[in-house]
């Protein structure tokens, strides 16, 4: 049965009423459930899969993308993901410019990576798709599952890290034992001693590429914990989480949320937040980890240090490099290319891991003008329309200055799944209904406009 709903919009009371038409009210949940259901289902399987390999001659293929793409092409074709025409003329402009850049690099002289520009396309045509309007509570749900399924990582690490210190276990990586080596990745740092010859390892939760890796996720998992409004045990579990894998990237992805939280979303800190967090950190203090911690702080300024390396020397880098040579500037020095400069392994030896992070990767690979046009769209897919306001922003920090993602698959989609994905919902998450709202007036004339109220049926 058909029925006519008039809404009043926000503009005042003598606005006449907009009419709408809704059919099937059933259909609109099973949608939901489809949704949630498939988006659940990729962000398991990316995280799990993230360092299976499928041996492809010289270039092995990421199963986390194989199966990223299974996932969502069913999706598309059931109508529940849409294209985003902005992001997706955006991005047509992009490769055209990264494609024409890579020509002209090939053409005079530049070794160029096929594998890498064809890589770097197929991840960012993903985040092209999004869901319709509507779906602000369907984005809880995921949030939700998002946070369950980081606090089972979170309690592998914590349990990794501590049965170690207490004698109880030697560290094993059984993927590592149980698969041929063609079928894992073998070009990141998985297993950390906590110090050079150290027999005790940081958590990686087994599954993880890196500490790192863990570390920043479990950062992000406690920031949607905090924002979807999730019990304060499984933010705790989070944050520890992120010390177990003993990595500076998810403190600081913690400390650059937490900021935003107290701009943008201050309604939703409670004592009991401040209270745990406290007492947490304060454990920490008193634990082994702490003087591995503590010795980090000022790495930035510390030449071959994890800090620096990640930080500090490949913008230095990368911007000696482009003005050696001018014509960088304007179609780079080639696909694939910015890793040549200081490989973390050349010719089987041990060199620096420098952390090419996206900007100055792609500002060097494909010049100013067609790298600037990518790093526009990402920031344009994370930022417009978006349906919560601290997640988004600490995705950007954690994506641009925390770990080289550009080409990492797990990484690149799950912040695609937590940000441009739901972009253009009638209602922010943070503003949904709880047990404790926001009560400063602008605030609620904000939640107002973003919901009308609704009129006597007709």
């Amino acid at each position: 049965m058909t029925r006519t709903v008039g809404t009043a919009p926000p503009d005042g009371p003598t606005a006449l009423p907009a009419e709408t038409t809704t059919t099937d009210p059933g259909g609109a949940d099973r949608t939901a459930d489809l949704v949630v259901r498939g988006t659940t289902t990729l962000l398991v399987l990316v995280l799990l899969t993230q360092r299976l390999l499928i041996p492809v001659g010289a270039s092995p293929v990421q199963v986390s993308l194989l199966l990223t793409y299974g996932v969502v092409g069913l999706l598309v074709i059931g109508g529940l993901f849409r294209v985003d025409q902005l992001r997706a003329e955006l991005l047509g402009l992009a490769a055209v410019l990264c494609l024409a850049a890579t020509v002209v690099a090939s053409v005079t002289g530049a070794t160029v990576s096929v594998t890498s520009l064809g890589l770097l396309l197929a991840l960012y045509l993903l985040w092209t798709l999004r869901v319709g309007p509507g779906h602000t509570e369907t984005l809880q749900r995921v949030a939700r599952n998002f946070v369950l399924v980081m606090v089972v990582f979170a309690l592998i690490g914590v349990a990794q890290l501590a049965s170690q210190l207490v004698g109880l276990w030697s560290y094993t990586d059984y993927l590592g034992e149980l698969l041929p080596r063609d079928f894992y990745s073998q070009t990141y740092n998985t297993n950390i001693p906590l110090a050079y010859g150290s027999d005790v390892h940081k958590g990686n939760a087994f599954v993880f590429l890196e500490p790192s890796f863990l570390s920043q996720f479990c950062a992000l998992g406690a920031i949607v914990a905090v924002v979807t409004r999730a019990p304060s045990w499984q933010v705790v579990v989070l944050v520890a989480g992120v010390f177990s894998a003993v990595s500076g990237t998810g403190i600081i992805l913690l400390l650059c949320a937490g900021v935003l939280v107290l701009v943008r979303a201050w309604w939703l800190i409670r004592p009991v937040h401040l209270v745990t967090l406290g007492a947490l950190a304060l454990g920490v203090l008193v634990s082994p980890v702490a003087p591995l911690l503590l010795e980090r702080v000022g790495e930035t300024g510390q030449t071959g240090s994890s800090g620096y390396l990640r930080f500090v020397q490949p913008y230095t880098e990368v911007a000696n490099a482009m003005i050696a040579e001018p014509m960088r500037f304007l179609v780079g020095a080639g696909a694939g290319s910015v890793e040549r400069l200081l490989p973390s392994v050349r010719d089987g030896e041990l060199g620096q891991a420098v952390v090419y992070t996206i900007v100055p990767k792609l500002l060097f690979e494909y010049g100013l003008l067609a790298g600037g046009a990518f790093v526009l769209f990402i920031v344009l897919a994370l930022l417009d329309r978006g349906a919560w306001r601290v997640v988004p922003g600490s995705v950007l920090v954690m994506i641009f200055f925390l770990s080289g993602s550009l080409l990492q698959p797990h990484t690149a989609i799950v912040a695609w799944l937590l940000t441009g994905l739901w972009a253009g919902q009638e209602t922010r998450i943070d503003l949904l209904p709880r047990h404790r709202r926001p009560s400063r007036a602008g605030v609620r004339r904000h939640r107002r406009a973003d919901r009308p109220v609704p009129l006597p049926l007709t």
